[in-house]
Protein backbone atom coordinates (compact mmCIF):
# COMPACT_ATOMS: atom_id res chain seq x y z
CA UNK A 1 0.00 0.00 0.00
CA UNK A 2 0.82 3.51 -0.76
CA UNK A 3 1.43 6.12 2.11
CA UNK A 4 -1.22 8.47 2.19
CA UNK A 5 0.05 12.06 3.10
CA UNK A 6 -2.33 14.34 5.79
CA UNK A 7 -3.06 16.50 2.50
CA UNK A 8 -4.15 13.42 0.90
CA UNK A 9 -6.00 11.86 3.37
CA UNK A 10 -7.82 15.53 3.87
CA UNK A 11 -8.92 15.52 0.26
CA UNK A 12 -10.68 12.06 0.94
CA UNK A 13 -12.52 13.11 3.35
CA UNK A 14 -13.68 16.28 1.49
CA UNK A 15 -14.94 14.28 -1.49
CA UNK A 16 -16.30 11.01 0.43
CA UNK A 17 -18.77 13.62 2.71
CA UNK A 18 -20.98 13.26 0.46
CA UNK A 19 -20.72 9.37 -0.80
CA UNK A 20 -21.74 6.28 0.83
CA UNK A 21 -19.85 4.24 3.15
CA UNK A 22 -18.96 1.93 0.50
CA UNK A 23 -18.04 4.76 -1.79
CA UNK A 24 -15.50 6.19 0.80
CA UNK A 25 -13.98 2.93 1.43
CA UNK A 26 -13.13 2.38 -2.33
CA UNK A 27 -11.71 5.95 -2.70
CA UNK A 28 -9.51 4.96 0.44
CA UNK A 29 -8.64 1.80 -1.08
CA UNK A 30 -8.00 3.14 -4.45
CA UNK A 31 -5.88 6.14 -3.25
CA UNK A 32 -3.64 3.85 -1.17
CA UNK A 33 -3.32 1.25 -4.55
CA UNK A 34 -2.52 3.57 -7.40
CA UNK A 35 -2.44 0.47 -9.52
CA UNK A 36 -6.50 -0.35 -9.21
CA UNK A 37 -9.38 2.05 -9.36
CA UNK A 38 -12.78 2.21 -7.29
CA UNK A 39 -14.08 0.29 -9.96
CA UNK A 40 -11.40 -2.70 -9.89
CA UNK A 41 -11.93 -3.04 -6.55
CA UNK A 42 -15.62 -3.01 -5.92
CA UNK A 43 -15.31 -6.15 -7.98
CA UNK A 44 -12.91 -7.54 -4.53
CA UNK A 45 -15.68 -9.44 -2.46
CA UNK A 46 -16.64 -7.59 1.26
CA UNK A 47 -14.19 -9.85 2.92
CA UNK A 48 -11.11 -9.00 0.57
CA UNK A 49 -12.17 -5.43 0.80
CA UNK A 50 -12.52 -5.14 4.63
CA UNK A 51 -9.34 -7.40 4.71
CA UNK A 52 -7.69 -4.59 2.82
CA UNK A 53 -9.36 -1.89 4.61
CA UNK A 54 -7.88 -3.20 7.66
CA UNK A 55 -4.46 -3.20 6.84
CA UNK A 56 -5.00 0.33 5.62
CA UNK A 57 -6.75 1.48 9.14
CA UNK A 58 -3.32 -0.17 10.54
CA UNK A 59 -1.16 2.05 8.23
CA UNK A 60 -3.30 5.29 9.42
CA UNK A 61 -3.61 4.75 12.93
CA UNK A 62 -2.34 1.97 14.21
CA UNK A 63 -3.59 -1.80 15.33
CA UNK A 64 -5.14 -0.51 18.82
CA UNK A 65 -8.95 -0.28 18.56
CA UNK A 66 -11.31 1.83 20.72
CA UNK A 67 -15.06 0.40 21.11
CA UNK A 68 -18.08 1.32 22.53
CA UNK A 69 -21.18 -0.54 22.17
CA UNK A 70 -24.60 -0.26 23.82
CA UNK A 71 -25.84 -3.35 25.60
CA UNK A 72 -29.30 -4.76 24.13
CA UNK A 73 -30.63 -5.62 27.73
CA UNK A 74 -30.00 -2.50 29.78
CA UNK A 75 -28.28 -0.04 27.73
CA UNK A 76 -25.16 0.07 29.13
CA UNK A 77 -22.28 1.84 27.58
CA UNK A 78 -19.78 -0.53 27.00
CA UNK A 79 -16.20 0.58 26.41
CA UNK A 80 -13.21 -1.90 25.43
CA UNK A 81 -9.87 -1.98 23.81
CA UNK A 82 -8.60 -4.34 20.98
CA UNK A 83 -6.41 -5.41 18.80
CA UNK A 84 -6.79 -5.27 14.83
CA UNK A 85 -4.08 -7.80 14.35
CA UNK A 86 -6.89 -10.42 15.91
CA UNK A 87 -9.34 -9.39 12.88
CA UNK A 88 -7.77 -10.79 10.67
CA UNK A 89 -9.31 -13.92 9.27
CA UNK A 90 -8.00 -14.53 5.65
CA UNK A 91 -5.14 -13.25 3.70
CA UNK A 92 -4.60 -10.14 1.78
CA UNK A 93 -6.14 -10.89 -1.59
CA UNK A 94 -4.29 -11.00 -4.65
CA UNK A 95 -5.42 -8.66 -7.65
CA UNK A 96 -7.59 -8.47 -9.64
CA UNK A 97 -9.55 -10.75 -7.89
CA UNK A 98 -12.61 -12.75 -10.55
CA UNK A 99 -12.64 -16.46 -8.57
CA UNK A 100 -15.46 -18.65 -9.62
CA UNK A 101 -16.60 -21.04 -6.52
CA UNK A 102 -18.80 -24.02 -6.47
CA UNK A 103 -21.20 -25.33 -4.05
CA UNK A 104 -22.30 -29.09 -4.35
CA UNK A 105 -25.05 -30.54 -2.97
CA UNK A 106 -26.09 -34.26 -4.07
CA UNK A 107 -26.21 -34.34 -7.70
CA UNK A 108 -26.80 -30.30 -7.63
CA UNK A 109 -23.98 -27.68 -8.56
CA UNK A 110 -24.01 -24.11 -8.18
CA UNK A 111 -20.74 -22.28 -10.03
CA UNK A 112 -20.85 -18.51 -7.84
CA UNK A 113 -18.59 -15.36 -7.18
CA UNK A 114 -18.51 -13.68 -3.60
CA UNK A 115 -21.15 -10.69 -2.90
CA UNK A 116 -18.65 -7.59 -3.60
CA UNK A 117 -19.33 -4.01 -3.29
CA UNK A 118 -20.98 -3.65 -6.61
CA UNK A 119 -23.69 -5.69 -5.43
CA UNK A 120 -24.17 -3.59 -2.27
CA UNK A 121 -24.35 -0.43 -3.74
CA UNK A 122 -26.93 -1.66 -5.93
CA UNK A 123 -29.09 -3.10 -2.92
CA UNK A 124 -28.89 0.33 -1.83
CA UNK A 125 -29.84 1.89 -5.02
CA UNK A 126 -32.58 -0.78 -5.43
CA UNK A 127 -33.78 -1.44 -1.86
CA UNK A 128 -37.82 -1.98 -2.29
CA UNK A 129 -36.36 -5.05 -4.71
CA UNK A 130 -33.95 -6.30 -2.55
CA UNK A 131 -36.80 -5.84 0.38
CA UNK A 132 -39.44 -7.78 -1.73
CA UNK A 133 -37.02 -10.80 -2.19
CA UNK A 134 -34.59 -11.00 0.79
CA UNK A 135 -32.68 -14.11 -1.52
CA UNK A 136 -32.07 -11.61 -4.08
CA UNK A 137 -28.78 -10.90 -2.68
CA UNK A 138 -27.65 -14.33 -2.87
CA UNK A 139 -28.92 -15.33 -6.16
CA UNK A 140 -27.55 -12.35 -8.27
CA UNK A 141 -23.96 -14.05 -7.13
CA UNK A 142 -24.89 -17.68 -8.89
CA UNK A 143 -23.36 -18.03 -12.27
CA UNK A 144 -24.31 -21.26 -13.29
CA UNK A 145 -26.31 -24.17 -11.48
CA UNK A 146 -26.49 -28.18 -12.94
CA UNK A 147 -28.33 -31.04 -11.98
CA UNK A 148 -27.26 -33.98 -13.25
CA UNK A 149 -25.20 -32.14 -16.04
CA UNK A 150 -28.68 -30.59 -17.06
CA UNK A 151 -29.29 -26.49 -15.91
CA UNK A 152 -31.41 -25.24 -13.50
CA UNK A 153 -33.64 -22.14 -13.10
CA UNK A 154 -32.55 -20.28 -9.86
CA UNK A 155 -36.15 -20.04 -8.96
CA UNK A 156 -36.16 -24.18 -8.80
CA UNK A 157 -33.88 -24.12 -5.93
CA UNK A 158 -35.58 -24.90 -2.59
CA UNK A 159 -35.05 -22.93 0.48
CA UNK A 160 -32.79 -25.65 2.60
CA UNK A 161 -30.69 -25.55 -0.90
CA UNK A 162 -30.04 -21.74 -0.45
CA UNK A 163 -29.69 -21.67 3.23
CA UNK A 164 -26.86 -24.39 2.73
CA UNK A 165 -25.38 -21.77 -0.20
CA UNK A 166 -25.53 -19.14 1.88
CA UNK A 167 -23.36 -20.81 4.99
CA UNK A 168 -20.92 -21.84 2.81
CA UNK A 169 -20.55 -18.45 0.93
CA UNK A 170 -20.14 -17.01 4.73
CA UNK A 171 -17.43 -19.44 5.47
CA UNK A 172 -15.72 -18.26 2.21
CA UNK A 173 -15.79 -14.94 3.50
CA UNK A 174 -14.82 -14.73 7.45
CA UNK A 175 -13.48 -11.45 7.01
CA UNK A 176 -16.90 -9.90 5.80
CA UNK A 177 -18.65 -10.48 9.17
CA UNK A 178 -17.09 -9.88 12.11
CA UNK A 179 -18.32 -10.47 15.75
CA UNK A 180 -17.03 -9.86 19.07
CA UNK A 181 -18.84 -11.19 22.14
CA UNK A 182 -19.45 -9.13 24.81
CA UNK A 183 -20.35 -8.90 28.51
CA UNK A 184 -21.87 -5.78 29.86
CA UNK A 185 -20.79 -4.87 33.44
CA UNK A 186 -24.20 -3.81 34.81
CA UNK A 187 -26.50 -6.73 34.10
CA UNK A 188 -24.26 -9.76 32.88
CA UNK A 189 -25.53 -9.79 29.92
CA UNK A 190 -23.52 -11.50 26.81
CA UNK A 191 -24.24 -10.76 23.29
CA UNK A 192 -22.14 -10.78 20.01
CA UNK A 193 -21.79 -7.15 18.45
CA UNK A 194 -20.58 -6.50 14.74
CA UNK A 195 -17.58 -4.73 13.72
CA UNK A 196 -17.87 -3.17 11.33
CA UNK A 197 -14.31 -1.71 9.41
CA UNK A 198 -16.24 0.97 6.97
CA UNK A 199 -17.95 3.03 9.70
CA UNK A 200 -15.15 2.95 11.85
CA UNK A 201 -12.64 3.82 10.05
CA UNK A 202 -14.64 6.22 8.29
CA UNK A 203 -15.30 7.35 11.66
CA UNK A 204 -12.17 8.02 13.15
CA UNK A 205 -10.39 9.71 9.81
CA UNK A 206 -13.90 11.97 10.28
CA UNK A 207 -12.30 12.81 13.67
CA UNK A 208 -8.98 13.42 12.70
CA UNK A 209 -10.06 15.88 9.63
CA UNK A 210 -12.00 18.09 12.02
CA UNK A 211 -9.43 18.31 14.93
CA UNK A 212 -6.48 18.68 11.99
CA UNK A 213 -8.84 21.58 10.43
CA UNK A 214 -9.18 23.18 13.68
CA UNK A 215 -5.26 22.99 14.06
CA UNK A 216 -4.94 24.44 10.85
CA UNK A 217 -7.46 27.45 11.51
CA UNK A 218 -5.40 28.30 14.93
CA UNK A 219 -2.06 28.68 12.85
CA UNK A 220 -3.43 30.12 10.22
CA UNK A 221 -4.56 32.79 12.19
CA UNK A 222 -2.06 33.68 14.72
CA UNK A 223 0.91 33.56 12.24
CA UNK A 224 -0.46 33.62 8.59
CA UNK A 225 0.76 30.09 7.19
CA UNK A 226 -0.57 28.50 4.21
CA UNK A 227 -2.62 25.28 4.41
CA UNK A 228 0.12 23.64 2.41
CA UNK A 229 2.99 24.40 4.56
CA UNK A 230 0.86 23.72 7.37
CA UNK A 231 -0.46 19.98 6.45
CA UNK A 232 4.08 19.75 5.64
CA UNK A 233 4.34 20.12 9.12
CA UNK A 234 4.72 17.38 11.59
CA UNK A 235 1.58 16.39 14.03
CA UNK A 236 3.82 16.76 16.57
CA UNK A 237 5.01 20.16 15.31
CA UNK A 238 2.10 21.76 15.18
CA UNK A 239 0.43 20.45 18.45
CA UNK A 240 3.83 22.26 19.47
CA UNK A 241 2.62 25.08 17.64
CA UNK A 242 -0.95 25.42 18.66
CA UNK A 243 -0.23 24.91 22.20
CA UNK A 244 2.46 27.63 21.92
CA UNK A 245 -0.70 29.79 21.17
CA UNK A 246 -2.90 28.88 23.63
CA UNK A 247 -0.47 29.16 26.62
Amino acid sequence: MQALTPADLLQLWEIGSEQTLIERSLLLLAKALPEQTPSSLAMLSIGDRDEMLLCLREYLFGTKLKNTAICPKCAEIVEWESSSRDMHLQPVPPLPANSVLEFVREDLSIKYRLPNSTDLLRVIRNSNSYIADPNKLLTDCIIDIQHNNQPVQVKNLDTETLQAFEEQISNDDPQADIGIMLNCPACSNEWEAKFDILSYLWTEIDVWATHLLHEIYLLASAFGWAEKDILNMSPQRRTMYVKLIQA
